[in-house]
């Protein structure tokens, strides 16, 4: 099934963040003093997902994404976890669980947004999942880090 995922195929995901979304974000880390500030002035503004935080440790961004049943998306016809939270339109339907890996697309949704800010070799990666069993989905935006050539999504 993920040989046929338009990630797989395309290495771009086939959903498209909103451009305003992503221009607020620019604008916000324009006038930020550092990452931690940014990202606290972008979860004030709830700019992106449920919640979003920064783990200076690990020089990460986490993002809560939204349920897809909060904002019109899921699969109305699954009342799993899967059906309620997942967006991808591909898997929401699904009552199995799938590794994480497969959430690929749905983490590079955020490119966009985020390699122009922190260049564009940053590592985004699905954090916790429901499609894996997760009580919800946080994505994993990693500064300074990229995606190993030998990663296999």
């Amino acid at each position: 099934m993920y040989e046929n995922h338009p990630y797989t195929k395309n290495k771009v995901c086939p959903c498209k963040i909103g451009e305003e979304a992503v221009i607020k974000a620019s604008e916000i880390f324009k006038e930020s003093e550092n990452v931690s500030s940014f990202v606290q002035e972008m979860e004030r503004q709830r700019v992106i997902g449920r919640s979003i935080w920064y783990d200076e440790d690990e020089n990460t961004v986490f993002i809560t994404k939204m349920y897809a049943c909060d904002s019109g998306g899921g699969c109305p016809e699954n009342t799993t976890l899967i059906g309620k939270r997942c967006h991808c339109p591909h898997y929401n339907h699904s009552k199995s669980l799938f590794p994480k890996h497969y959430c690929k697309c749905g983490a590079e949704f955020y490119r966009p947004m985020f390699a122009p800010l922190f260049g564009a070799n940053v590592l985004i990666e699905p954090y916790k999942t429901v499609l894996s069993g997760d009580d919800e989905c946080v994505l994993a935006v990693r500064i300074d880090k990229v995606e190993k050539a030998n990663d296999n999504i």
